[in-house]
């Protein structure tokens, strides 16, 4: 890529915004397969071990995981930044308005979500990195689901994307000019659907944490 064009896109408003909205496009498309991973769980220790095992022999893994932080860092950091311009170049009642309220609950807690799920993030990789491995991935997982510390954090973690993603996944397409009237109430349509989806999220640590997982278990065959 043209080292002149990516500086263009780097230091102008729009080019931020494209570059937010790309990361989270892509962002949602890894959360959406790392949900489907995690429901891989109700499928029983077998299937999940198995299933984690050929994830994780998957050749430069670590190159893979550094582009993912790469993402995510590169979203956050977009973000911050344009929260910060907006707040910056905006009359004072705007100001007033865009940080205290919005069209939905979604627009209005962006900021707020946003931070809940980087600390969701942050608490989420500790835990499974520190956590003994030699008890088998299905084991490290379920016990730390049955941990109520780790299962609330987990839960407000779930329900935070809901509401990120609520007014994010509308975002990301207004920002890539797909905004057309005739199919804004699709996307905005298709947007619930995807953040209501991220409410699995939230339920697969209470179906461990209060012994439910019986009742789920094989449901994915």
């Amino acid at each position: 890529m043209n080292l002149v064009f990516l500086r263009r896109i780097i230091t102008t408003s729009i080019g931020r915004k494209l570059i937010m909205a790309v990361t989270g496009l892509l962002l949602v498309g890894f959360v959406s397969f790392h949900l489907m991973s995690n429901l891989v769980l109700l499928n029983g220790q077998e299937a999940y071990n198995t299933y984690v095992e050929h994830l994780t022999g998957v050749p430069f893994l670590l190159f893979i995981e550094l582009g993912l932080l790469s993402l995510f860092l590169t979203h956050i950091l977009m973000g911050i930044y344009v929260r910060w311009e907006d707040y910056r170049n905006s009359p004072s009642g705007y100001k007033k308005r865009n940080w205290q309220g919005g069209r939905t609950i979604g627009s209005a807690t962006m900021l707020y979500s946003a931070v809940t799920i980087l600390i969701f993030l942050v608490y989420h990789i500790i835990t499974f990195r520190l956590s003994d491995h030699s008890i088998g991935f299905y084991e490290m997982v379920t016990n730390a689901f049955r941990d109520p510390i780790f299962a609330t954090i987990y839960v407000l973690g779930g329900l935070a994307m809901v509401l990120h993603l609520s007014h994010g996944v509308q975002s990301i397409f207004q920002t890539l000019g797909i905004n057309h009237q005739k199919y804004t109430p699709f996307i905005k349509l298709g947007g619930w659907i995807i953040a209501l989806t991220m409410a699995a999220f939230a339920l697969l640590p209470l179906i461990f944490l209060f012994g439910l997982e019986s009742h789920f278990m094989g449901m994915l065959h």
